[in-house]
């Protein structure tokens, strides 16, 4: 039957449709059952997945129990020293706690929503938060993103109800979910902030700062920060060090921003990105005179402090927004049902429907896409070559290398007695040796420039496992060093220093062996050496630790195109002199480098004037590289002195692409 209108006039929304899923109960068992299959699936990856180095931070540090660390404060280190006391150094104990508690985060989203939305948008809201990967992907790692959000879901439902009825169970417990929140982790500042702004900005938030008991609260919550600033007035401030002066470096470009939104979108999918600004305009503004508001100027908060700080970043990291996700959430089941709602043609809803459809199907997508990833790092040695592409971090199994060490430890004592120390280059190498299935053994550290930058040296020295407490120990006794090849070691000012100190305080040095860790982009020397009691300032001299053959360019496991025409170069120097240059692929020369540069873009270090031709020392190359075959290829160098003898080494794995 055709529909007249009046002219300017159109239909009418079909308003509310039938419910999804039935009624409340049967809504909520859709909801559990979707949980169920996400912790068996997050199990899998728990059980599966490399440890990364994170994780050996938080459970070494919680060996040593302090008031704080340098980069984070007392929390979730001594967290897991609960774990380790009972079930020892092992990973998946404490990944199962943190999967206890990612599946605990749905239900107090639904406590945080209860009391300001309808009972089933309570429940939808518990249940988006399982298809929103941001919000559901916690508990694969022992991390603090997902008791960070747990906190700070509880914290807000605490805070809402206290809001309401001015009870002081509900202000309390707002305070200590703040206060353990910030025992956590600095981040938690945020969403305390967020509150402020609401109770600055809003004529209901306004109302709170006549309260004693709002103050009472923040006064609970400060607490949880008392030790960390106790910890960093005692030991000159790491963690400003660290998080403000240090790791930020502001590049003011756009591209960084507009990248930050792109890795945020892609992560929460398009269709539940566009729907949280849209639930943030409708907390922050059509509910800003309710406490729906409090969760709306949170959210918004602390998603626009880090949209506005990604230019200060290095590298971006693409969890700290996922707070902002927790509050936001709430009023994202109105947004979509509205959206719904409002179509004026069964055709429009089916479409609209379609569009939201979509939601779900790209969140299992990104899942799909992390299991597929951790599965390539757990399984890199027996993947196809062209998978290992997409192992970008280095998150390598560290554990490979026990075997190594213990053989190097054994060559120590033939060699300099039975007492032999393991030094490793600094804190995140050492950590990776150290968890899981921790050996008796020490590992001291040497003082890399990334300690220094991170301030971990402060951690290791305060618990007996620096450089200094290595000297008094070990003095005039064997020591092995592990130490991980940097990638442009005469490129960095900083390494090449720490590397020339380490020649000076340590004798007999000696290259035991290099070990490639799949697929390819890491390399770890392992050294046998005697420490000195004092350190000996010399000419430049050769040291096992500052290599003779060198290649800068290209990097370790890069992805080479077979048409591309690229300049390559490093460095080759030797007491004697070199007189030729010849690069190899799978051991066969291939080409001869230009050898005897000095640019004056890059001069060659002071650390090789032993060699007879320094500073022209440097060479650059170009490979042919459509005569090789798709897939692994070993580069390396081969050096020819001027008594006519060669030297090989500098070799790594190079992936020529089709």
């Amino acid at each position: 039957m055709t529909q007249l209108y009046e002219i300017g006039q159109g239909p009418e929304a079909l308003g509310p449709q039938k419910p999804l899923f039935g009624d409340d109960r049967t809504l909520m068992r859709a909801g559990l059952i979707i949980g169920a299959v996400l912790f068996a699936w997050k199990l899998y990856i728990a059980m599966t997945a490399n440890v990364i180095w994170e994780e050996g931070h938080f459970a070494v540090s919680g060996l040593y129990p302090e008031l704080g660390y340098p980069d984070i404060p007392a929390g979730f280190p001594l967290l897991s020293r609960l774990v380790t006391l009972v079930f020892g150094m092992e990973v998946l104990p404490l990944r199962g706690l943190s999967l206890l508690i990612a599946t605990a985060i749905p239900f107090a989203i639904w406590f945080m929503a209860k009391p300001v939305v309808p009972a089933r948008q309570a429940i939808w809201a518990a249940i988006l938060s399982l298809l929103i990967p941001p919000l559901s992907m916690s508990g694969t790692i022992f991390y603090p993103e997902g008791l960070l959000q747990l906190l700070l879901a509880l914290m807000l439902g605490c805070l809402i109800r206290a809001f309401k009825t001015d009870e002081w169970k509900w202000w309390l417990l707002t305070g200590l979910c703040g206060a353990l929140g910030l025992f956590v982790h600095f981040r938690f500042l945020f969403p305390g902030a967020g509150i402020v702004l609401f109770a600055l900005l809003t004529p209901a938030g306004r109302q709170l700062w006549t309260r004693p008991k709002f103050w009472a609260t923040g006064g609970v919550a400060a607490l949880g920060l008392l030790p960390s600033l106790l910890y960093n007035a005692f030991n000159d401030w790491p963690a400003i060090a660290f998080h403000v002066t240090n790791r930020p470096v502001w590049r003011p470009e756009l591209k960084l921003m507009t990248a930050f939104l792109n890795q945020q979108i892609g992560l929460v999918s398009p269709v539940f990105f566009v729907g949280l600004i849209f639930a943030a305009k409708t907390l922050c503004w059509d509910k800003r005179r309710t406490p729906l508001a409090l969760l709306g100027i949170v959210g918004a908060f602390i998603f626009a402090f880090y949209f506005i700080q990604s230019p200060a970043n290095a590298q971006i990291m693409p969890h700290w927004p996922f707070l902002a996700y927790v509050p936001l959430v709430v009023g994202l089941p109105g947004v979509l049902i509205r959206f719904v709602d409002q179509a004026r043609t069964m055709g429009a809803r089916r479409l609209r429907q379609g569009v939201l459809a979509l939601g779900p199907v790209l969140a299992l997508g990104v899942g799909i896409g992390i299991t597929v990833y951790e599965y390539a790092w757990a399984h890199t040695e027996k993947l196809p070559w062209q998978w290992k592409q997409i192992n970008f971090m280095r998150n390598e199994n560290w554990t490979v290398l026990h075997p190594t060490l213990i053989e190097a430890e054994a060559l120590a004592r033939q060699q300099f007695g039975p007492e032999v120390a393991v030094a490793v280059s600094g804190h995140v190498p050492a950590v990776r040796l150290e968890f899981p299935n921790r050996p008796t053994r020490t590992f001291y550290t040497l003082g890399e420039p990334y300690d220094r930058f991170s301030r971990f040296g402060t951690a290791r020295q305060t618990w007996g496992l620096g450089l200094s407490d290595l000297t008094k120990t070990q003095a005039g006794k064997g020591v092995v060093l592990v130490l991980p090849d940097p990638s442009y070691l005469y490129h960095q000012p900083e390494e090449l220093s720490f590397r020339r100190d380490l020649c000076q305080r340590f004798d007999d040095l000696m290259l035991y062996k290099r070990v490639e860790l799949p697929p390819g982009r890491n390399v770890v020397a392992f050294y046998t050496s005697r420490l000195r009691k004092d350190a000996v300032k010399s000419p430049p001299a050769p040291c096992a630790l500052l290599p003779e053959l060198y290649i800068a360019q290209p990097p370790r496991g890069q992805f080479l195109e077979a048409t591309a025409q690229t300049n390559y170069f490093g460095i080759a120097a030797d007491a004697q002199g070199v007189t030729r240059v010849d690069i190899l692929i799978d051991g066969k020369p291939v080409t001869q480098a230009h050898y005897g540069l000095d640019p004056e873009g890059f001069r060659t270090p002071d650390a090789l004037r032993y060699d007879p031709n320094w500073p022209k020392l440097q060479f650059d190359f170009k490979l042919d590289k459509a005569g090789l075959t798709p897939g692994p290829h070993t580069l390396s160098l081969r050096a020819t002195r001027t008594d006519g003898s060669t030297v090989e080494g500098a070799e790594k794995t190079l992936y020529i692409k089709k």
